[in-house]
Order: C-alpha cells, then sequence, then structure tokens
C-alpha cells in the first residue's frame, strides 16, 4: 500500500505541475444487485463508491487516477474491496492508446493485495467504440497472468437529457501464469449491457443498467464462484465537481 500510494504522489504531481487544462473530478455511488468481476461472484447487494480526476499534460498527454470501492453482502466470505489506479493516455487520431496499473486491495477481508498493469488501445469507428486491452498481472490472484480484454459499445441520443448506452465485453486469459485466478487458457468471461445516462442536472447523473454475464468454467479455479447466464442490475449516481 505505501509504495502504491508513492507512486501516485509522483504521477500525480508530474501531471498537475504540467497541467495545460482544468483537472475533471468526479465522485459516484451506486447499488449493484451482484459484484460480478470478470466472471466471479463476490457477494450480493453491493454498494460502491469512487473518486477520480483527470487532466491533459504536455507532449498531448492525458492522465486519470483515483479510487473505487465496493462493499458486497454474501454467505460465502464476500469481503470489501478498495482499488487504486493510474493510468495515462494519447490520442493519435485513429486510435488511443493507454497504459496504466491497478491495485486491489481488501481492507476488511484479511486477504493480500493483487496487482496488474496494462496496455490499452481504442477507437471510434462508425459510431461504435471498440477497444483491446492487454493486462499482465504483477502480484496476488494475477501473478504472471496474461488476460486480453475486448469490448464494443454503441451510445444513441434518446433526448436532451438521456442516453442509451449498449455494451458488449470479452475476456480470453492468453497465459493463466502463476496465480489461482485462472487455471487454463481460453475465454474466461463475457458480459453484455444496456445502460441509461440520464442528466438530472448539468453536475449530476443517473445511470441504471442491466447486464447479461457469463463465466467459463473451464478457465477458472473458483468454480463454486462462478456465474453463468446470469443477470445483473444496479444504477450509479454520478457527481462532476
Amino acid at each position: 500500500m505505501k509504495k502504491t500510494f508513492t507512486i501516485l504522489a509522483i504521477g500525480s504531481g508530474l501531471f498537475f505541475g504540467q497541467a495545460q487544462a482544468e483537472i475533471e473530478s468526479e465522485f459516484n455511488v451506486g447499488y449493484n444487485s451482484k459484484y460480478v468481476f470478470r466472471g466471479l461472484d463476490l457477494g450480493d447487494d453491493a454498494y460502491e463508491y469512487g473518486l477520480s480526476l483527470a487532466g491533459s499534460g504536455n507532449y498531448g498527454l492525458d492522465w486519470s487516477a483515483g479510487f473505487w470501492g465496493i462493499s458486497p453482502d454474501g454467505e460465502d466470505g464476500a469481503v470489501d474491496e478498495l482499488d487504486l489506479f493510474a493510468e495515462v493516455s494519447k490520442d493519435f487520431g485513429c486510435v488511443a492508446v493507454a497504459a496504466g496499473f491497478t491495485v486491489y486491495t481488501y481492507p476488511n477481508g484479511g486477504l493480500a493485495d493483487d496487482a496488474e498493469v496494462y496496455l490499452g488501445f481504442s477507437g471510434n469507428c462508425y459510431g461504435i467504440d471498440a477497444g483491446v486491452k492487454v493486462l499482465f498481472g504483477t502480484d496476488g490472484i494475477y501473478q504472471e497472468q496474461i488476460l486480453i480484454e475486448a469490448d464494443l459499445g454503441y451510445s444513441y441520443e434518446l433526448s436532451s437529457t438521456v442516453d442509451l448506452n449498449v455494451g458488449f465485453v470479452v475476456g480470453y486469459i492468453a497465459d493463466e501464469g502463476q496465480g489461482v485466478y485462472a487455471s487454463d487458457d481460453g475465454v474466461a468471461y463475457y458480459s453484455a449491457s444496456l445502460s441509461f445516462d440520464v442528466a438530472l442536472s448539468d453536475d449530476i447523473t443517473l445511470s441504471p443498467y442491466v447486464s447479461y454475464v457469463d463465466g467459463n468454467g473451464g478457465t477458472m479455479n473458483a468454480a463454486d464462484m462462478f456465474i453463468e447466464d446470469g443477470f445483473i442490475g444496479g444504477a450509479r449516481l454520478s457527481f462532476s465537481f
């Protein structure tokens, strides 16, 4: 944890010092009927919260950093989670490239931290957002694991205050690594989601959603935590300032 906060502090100081544009901030809270992460059911009735900062630096680099937490309920050892993240990216016009890291901590669960770094590519073609991210585990259950995650998304403006969003995500284990998350290579999970962004004001947005999620038991170890052919739902309230 101390090492992680040191990295965040150094990175924040670098980009704040180079900032050319106003820093954008967002705080959010939300509720999920289940907390499902990469095909695993990590508890019911999960309340989430998060804070993110974003801005621009020299050389056309954009940056973002923050934290996100969730508190699920469940009888099978569900634990609170707090994630710390940071990213730098550059838009080359037809494609944007991003690099970053995430540290997953478990304040009340007595579990060791998990961590990973990633490199991502994204773009927009005919109104469809597409991206692919290669993640390499550096600690914990993702140790030396290589995960490739691809996503597609499309947004449609229903009115001046309501947007409809459709998304699809699939995760593929290219190397199960030395951790305990995956036991084999192959498709680990996929999901399809439908959500709405409802602008309640210039700074407040309500985003209800429903998702169909599927975990592929052939690639992961914790078989009792899989969700297959399942629907989850929830909503998030975001405040920009």
